[in-house]
C-alpha cells in the first residue's frame, strides 16, 4: 500500500505573491467585463445616432418604420392585429401608424375579402421603393463601418452579443416569474 507523501511547506511570501497575482487577474477581468458593457452601450448609442449625408438616420427604429419592415418581412398578409402582435404595440397605436403611412402613400389598407371588418396592410410601390433605398444606404454604411473585420471575428462578436442577449431575456423572465407577473 502506497502512502501519500507530505507536501512541502508553502512559503508565506509565495502564498502572498500568489494571492496578489490572483487578485490582480480578478480586477483585470472585472475591468474588462465592465469595459465590454460600456463599449456595447456606447456603440449602440452611436449606431442609433448615425446619420447619412442628408441628415436622416441610417438605422431607423421608429415605430412607423418598424411597421413598414414588419409588413415587408411577414410571411403572410398582416392585419392591424397581426402587426400589433409582431411589433408588440397596441392595436390602436398600429392603426394610427397605418393611417399615417397610408396618407404618405407607403401602404394601402384593404378590407379582408372574407371578413370586411379586418383591415389588411399592403406595401405600395412607393413603400417598397423607400425600404429598398433605405436598405441600400444602410448596406453601404455597414460595408464601410465593418470593413476589415473578417467573417470569423464578426461571428464571434455576434455569438458574444447573442449570449448576453439571451441571458438578459432569461433574467427578465425570471424576474417576472418571481414578481408574479
Amino acid at each position: 500500500m502506497r502512502t501519500l507523501e507530505a507536501l512541502p511547506p508553502v512559503d508565506p511570501e509565495e502564498r502572498a505573491a500568489d494571492k496578489q497575482r490572483r487578485d490582480l487577474l480578478h480586477r483585470k477581468s472585472q475591468h474588462a467585463r465592465r469595459e465590454l458593457l460600456d463599449e456595447i452601450l456606447a456603440t449602440a448609442r452611436r449606431v442609433a445616432a448615425a446619420r447619412n449625408m442628408d441628415g436622416e438616420r441610417i438605422i431607423r427604429t421608429d415605430p412607423a418604420w418598424r411597421l413598414l419592415t414588419t409588413i415587408e418581412r411577414a410571411p403572410y398578409c398582416c392585419s392591424i392585429s397581426d402587426a400589433a402582435r409582431l411589433l408588440r404595440l397596441s392595436r390602436q397605436r398600429v392603426h394610427h401608424l397605418a393611417r399615417q403611412a397610408e396618407q404618405l402613400g407607403l401602404i394601402e389598407l384593404e378590407p379582408n375579402p372574407d371578413d370586411r371588418r379586418i383591415l389588411q396592410l399592403f406595401l405600395t410601390e412607393s413603400g417598397r421603393a423607400r425600404l429598398a433605398a433605405a436598405r441600400s444606404v444602410e448596406t453601404a454604411w455597414l460595408n464601410v463601418l465593418l470593413n476589415g473585420l473578417d467573417d470569423r471575428r464578426l461571428a464571434v462578436t455576434v455569438h458574444v452579443l447573442s449570449v448576453i442577449g439571451q441571458r438578459l431575456v432569461r433574467d427578465a423572465q425570471a424576474a417576472r416569474t418571481r414578481s408574479g407577473r
